[in-house]
C-alpha cells in the first residue's frame, strides 16, 4: 500500500538515558544513540522531555555510515507508560509543566541517610504519595546507619514498616550492613533510587554492582547537603537480574497529577479514623467533627503524618488555583 512504512527492521527497546534531543536505547545487547522522529516533538508539551529513562520505544536502526559514535537509530514510537514518577517542574519554568523522573518502574527506593545529611521526613512522605498514586511499590532505604544508630532506631521508620506496610531496609555502604538485603530487594525488579544529594545512592550502587564505578560526592559543611554527581537519570542492568536507575539528588518533590480531594487515598493510615468524620468529603483540616483530627488528639495517629498530609494538601490546592487562573 502506498505510504505504508517498512517496519520490519524496527526494534523494541528501553530508554536507559535521555537528554536534550537524544537518548540511549537498549535493545538486547545493543545500545543505540538515538534521535527522536520529528513528529514526536510536535504540539504543546506538558512535560519537560518527550522520552525519559524507562520508556519503552520502537527504534529504526540507521545504516553503518551514520554510526559516528557507535550504533545509531531513530525513535519512531513511544509506547504508552504503565506508570511514572512525576513531580512539578522547577518553578523557574513557571511550574506548569511536569518533570517525569522515570517511567515503567516496579519500585521506588527512597534513600535517606541518618546523618550527613540528616533525614528529610517531609521528602519521604511526598515520595510515598508519588509512588502510591502511580501504583509503584515504595521501599525506604535508610543509609549510613553506622554514623547515628540512635536516628536509625527512630520509631518513625517502624511506623512506615508496620502501619503502612512499606519495606524498610537499613544499610551502610561503608560497613556493608544490610547490603545483601538491599540487593535481594532489587533483584529482578526495575527500580529507581531517589533521595537528596549526599545520601549515598551512588555509593550503594557501587557496592551492589561494583563494575559501575559511579562518581560519589562529599557532603559540604556549609549547607549540610551533598554535591550533585549524577546529572541524568540512568538505568543500569544488574548482574542478578533487573535494572536500577541512579538519579540526581532531589532538593524537593512537588506532587503532580493528584487532585486535592484524592490525596486522602494516598494516606491509607488515615482511612480508619476518617470513618468517624461527619462529612464524607472531609479534608481533615478545618471541618467540624473530623475523625482524623480526633485520632491525632488522642494519640492514635502521629501528628507528623497528619501534618505531612496537610502540607501536601496546601501545595496541591495552590497549584489548582494557579492552573485555573493560567
Amino acid at each position: 500500500m502506498a505510504g505504508t512504512r517498512d517496519t520490519t527492521e524496527w526494534r523494541d527497546g528501553r530508554v536507559i538515558r535521555a537528554g536534550a534531543g537524544t537518548c540511549r536505547v537498549a535493545t538486547g545487547d545493543v545500545v543505540y544513540l538515538c534521535r527522536l522522529r520529528g513528529r514526536l516533538k510536535k504540539g504543546r508539551q506538558q512535560t519537560q522531555t518527550v522520552v525519559v529513562a524507562g520508556d519503552e520505544v520502537r527504534v529504526r536502526p540507521l545504516p553503518p555510515e551514520a554510526e559516528a559514535a557507535g550504533p545509531a537509530a531513530v525513535v519512531e514510537e513511544v509506547r504508552p507508560r504503565r506508570n511514572s514518577i512525576v513531580r512539578r517542574a522547577a518553578r523557574r519554568t513557571g511550574g506548569h509543566r511536569a518533570q517525569v523522573l522515570m517511567a515503567n518502574l516496579d519500585q521506588l527506593v527512597i534513600v535517606q541517610s541518618v546523618a550527613e545529611p540528616p533525614p528529610q521526613g517531609s521528602l519521604v512522605d511526598r515520595l510515598l504519595v508519588g509512588a502510591t498514586s502511580q501504583d509503584v511499590a515504595p521501599v525506604i532505604c535508610l543509609n549510613k546507619i553506622d554514623l547515628a544508630p540512635d536516628v536509625a532506631s527512630d520509631p518513625r521508620w517502624d511506623y512506615y514498616a508496620d502501619t503502612l506496610g512499606v519495606t524498610v531496609v537499613q544499610t551502610s555502604a561503608e560497613t556493608g550492613a544490610g547490603m545483601d538485603a538491599l540487593a535481594e530487594i532489587l533483584r529482578d525488579q526495575v527500580s529507581l533510587l531517589l533521595g537528596a544529594s549526599g545520601v549515598g545512592k551512588s555509593s550503594l550502587l557501587n557496592v551492589i554492582e561494583p563494575g559501575l564505578g559511579l562518581r560519589t560526592g562529599e557532603v559540604t559543611g556549609k549547607t549540610g547537603l551533598g554535591r550533585h554527581t549524577t546529572t541524568h537519570t540512568e538505568l543500569f542492568p544488574l548482574t542478578g537480574g533487573g535494572f536500577i536507575a541512579d538519579s540526581p539528588g532531589l532538593r524537593g518533590f512537588d506532587v503532580w497529577e493528584v487532585a486535592p480531594e484524592s490525596l486522602r487515598e494516598c494516606f491509607p493510615d488515615l482511612a480508619d479514623a476518617a470513618w468517624d468524620c461527619r462529612f464524607r468529603s472531609c479534608l481533615h483540616r478545618d471541618e467540624p467533627d473530623c475523625g482524623v483530627k480526633a485520632a491525632v488528639a488522642r494519640g492514635e495517629l502521629p501528628a507528623w503524618r497528619h501534618e505531612a498530609y496537610l502540607d501536601i494538601l496546601r501545595d496541591l490546592e495552590d497549584r489548582q488555583r494557579e492552573v485555573q487562573g493560567y
